[in-house]
């Protein structure tokens, strides 16, 4: 319950880090830049909250884990929100839920309970029904990086748990920020940190690198070694559901009946593949 419950804290912050990116985005803040500097204000952060953990080796497992769930998924997926809505880049994040169920299994040469399966499928349909309104592509480059970002973070999910028999996962997080952080650094070079200029985006930058970043970065890898990938991915559909109630409290907002209908499936499918799936 508590890996859950890690990891719907999770998808919940990452419900408003899709918003804070598009709103980057479209104030032209370059996403190398901002991968760059979200990093490096949330490794230190993950340090100090994991009390400093000492290397205890597991340097290729680091060096994968980092590649997959920071450098590759956070430079395709800002770089996505460039050519899409926050809301399509999202739905193909969602997207990482069937495919971390289906491949588990796979990987374990084990058949999935077919009630898993149709429940992740339900919950990706009750997303899309509750991001169609607001889906809009402008370019086929948008869901090509999407793609490669859904990918990253499903391959990370099923691979990071590797590194916990090495390190609790909160050291794992950490030492995963950093090498993450090194892996992004030769990209420095063609950033272009003077888009990170303003007080309206540093403000930005600081809450997507302290709270989807360092806390929710943490709060997942935690999830994922007590409730398992396939569990802990099962969650990612309720990701547009926690945007939309967030937007019907705080904004005022109606939702639509199909987007209500959406609300109901997703939740239907988000238990049914936690309660079979293992």
């Amino acid at each position: 319950m508590l890996g859950l419950l890690l990891a719907l804290f999770s998808v919940t912050a990452w419900s408003t880090n899709y918003v804070a990116g598009r709103y980057l985005a479209l104030h032209g803040v370059d996403p190398i830049a901002l991968s760059l500097a979200r990093f490096a204000v949330a490794t230190p952060v993950i340090f100090a909250m994991t009390r400093f953990p000492r290397y205890a080796g597991g340097m290729r497992e680091l060096a994968l884990s980092s590649a997959l769930g920071v450098s590759v998924f956070n430079i395709a997926l800002y770089a996505a929100l460039g050519y899409m809505s926050a809301s399509a880049a999202s739905l193909f994040v969602v997207m990482a839920s069937p495919l971390t169920v289906v491949i588990s299994y796979a990987a374990r040469r084990e058949t999935p309970p077919p009630i898993a399966v149709v429940g992740s499928l339900l919950a990706l349909a009750g997303a899309y029904l509750v991001l169609a309104p607001y889906i809009s592509i402008k370019s086929a480059l948008g869901p090509a990086l999407a793609s490669v970002a859904t990918l990253s973070w499903t391959a990370y999910t099923l691979y990071v748990r590797r590194l916990y028999k090495i390190y609790p996962p909160g050291s794992a997080s950490a030492w995963i920020s950093l090498m993450g952080l090194a892996f992004l650094a030769p990209t420095a070079v063609v950033a272009h940190f003077n888009t990170l200029a303003g007080w309206d985006v540093a403000t930005a930058l600081l809450y997507v690198a302290v709270v989807p970043g360092a806390l929710a970065y943490t709060a997942w890898n935690v999830a994922i070694s007590r409730a398992g990938p396939a569990k802990t991915a099962a969650t990612l559909p309720l990701l547009p559901v926690i945007t939309l109630a967030m937007s019907a409290i705080i904004l005022g907002e109606v939702p639509t009946i199909m987007q209500t209908v959406g609300v109901a499936t997703a939740a239907l499918g988000v238990f049914l593949t936690v309660r079979y799936a293992h």
